[in-house]
Order: C-alpha cells, then structure tokens, then sequence
C-alpha cells in the first residue's frame, strides 16, 4: 500500500514540474507572444471566429481583432472571409 501511494504521489509531482515547464501556444487563448517568430501570423479564436489574435513586433500581448460584420476568421486564408465560405476546421494539437 505504500509503495503504491509514493508511486501516485512521484507521478503526480512529475506531472505537475512538466506541465507548468510547458510554454507552447495554447489554442485556445491569447498566443503567447514572447514565443512567436512569425509577426505577420494571425491566431484564430477556437470560441469566437469574429476575433483573431495578431502578435505586433516588440509587443509582449497580442491584439484582438474583430472581422468586419458578416466575416469570421479562417487561419488556413490568414484573414476574414464571408460567413457563407467559412467553415469549422479542427485545431491543430500541442
């Protein structure tokens, strides 16, 4: 029973120490713009296509954008488009 609890409490410990040492982008945030290379990228919004993130060069937080009324962002286009030619695409994964 022992080794058995400090084997889950070693994993927890491990899980948590990798989890918070992971800086990558989160999907579904606001990108983390002292990791972005690309300035000219634009970072989709998975809950709101109206919005779209942009990191400006030598700015530490990003810049929400809204479309233009009746335009949602698609990132594969990199900009608005009518919301007839949109359509949902499955997020790439960390």
């Amino acid at each position: 029973m022992y080794k058995s609890t400090l084997l889950c409490c070693l994993l927890l410990g491990l899980f948590l120490a990798l989890s918070t040492a992971y800086r990558g982008q989160d999907i579904y945030a606001e990108p983390d713009c002292s990791i972005v290379e690309d300035h000219a990228r634009k970072f989709r919004d998975i809950s709101d296509p109206t919005h779209y993130w942009v990191c400006p060069e030598g700015q530490e937080k990003a810049d929400y954008i809204q479309c233009p009324d009746n335009y949602a962002f698609m990132e594969p286009q990199q900009g608005c488009v009518v919301w007839e030619e949109w359509k949902w695409i499955e997020p790439y994964t960390k």
